[in-house]
């Protein structure tokens, strides 16, 4: 989060004003923040700031400079633009498993549950191939009944997902009301994850683009 140190920053008398092209790509192309770049050349954050009113460059909102910090390297998502038609096809049955079994309420997950492991993998595969999300960036939480086996149902999904285990998180339902013969699956219901709100917000726009063209 970035601070501020006041509107009208005293000028700094003892310090050489960094280069607009410098600080440019300290601040926007690195993600360092004000403080961050104060530090690494040993001025003041008010100088930082003073050199970035001179030169005219915006500074990031709160929500931009927690999204920076948390994605150093940036987007941890690169969506594909030249698609086959196989990746049309592909991208329609994404965006509809998510309108029709993903939860919106959310802003900054994208998710989206059942117990049929094919729609769980069709909707990995539109994370993959579409939005270029990585692997690592995945995560798989499974809802299952308490007195069901936990390390057999996270042998299941890593087996028949190709999902490491170490990306799986089961979550026990103990509804003491419930009985084993009323479940749906001894293996759960999985939910897929992927934390990153601009990959939201591309997948909501997307969608609702759609939406009002045909619906």
């Amino acid at each position: 989060m970035e601070k501020a140190t006041g509107s009208s920053p005293v000028a700094p008398t003892i310090f050489k004003m960094l280069k607009r092209e410098v600080l440019q790509k300290l601040y926007y192309d690195k993600k360092l923040s004000m403080w961050d770049i104060a530090k690494t050349i040993s001025v003041t954050p008010a100088t930082v700031e003073y050199w970035m009113q001179k030169h005219d460059l915006r500074r990031r909102s709160i929500s931009e400079s927690a999204y920076a910090k948390q994605n150093p390297n940036g987007d941890p998502f690169k969506i594909k633009n030249k698609l086959t038609k196989k990746d049309k096809e592909l991208l329609l049955v994404g965006l509809m498993l998510y309108w029709a079994e993903g939860s919106r309420k959310n802003k900054h997950v994208i998710q989206m549950a059942n117990l049929d492991y094919r729609l769980i993998l069709l909707f990995i595969k539109f994370l993959k191939r579409i939005c270029g999300v990585k692997e690592e960036k995945i995560c798989l939480n499974i809802q299952l009944y308490r007195r069901f086996d936990t390390e057999h149902t996270k042998n299941y999904w890593s087996r028949i997902l190709k999902v490491p285990k170490r990306f799986i998180a089961v979550n026990i339902h103990s509804d003491a009301r419930s009985k084993p013969e009323r479940q749906w699956s001894k293996y759960g219901i999985a939910r897929v994850e992927v934390r990153n709100v601009k990959l939201k917000q591309w997948i909501d726009g997307t969608l609702e683009r759609y939406l009002s063209k045909w619906a």
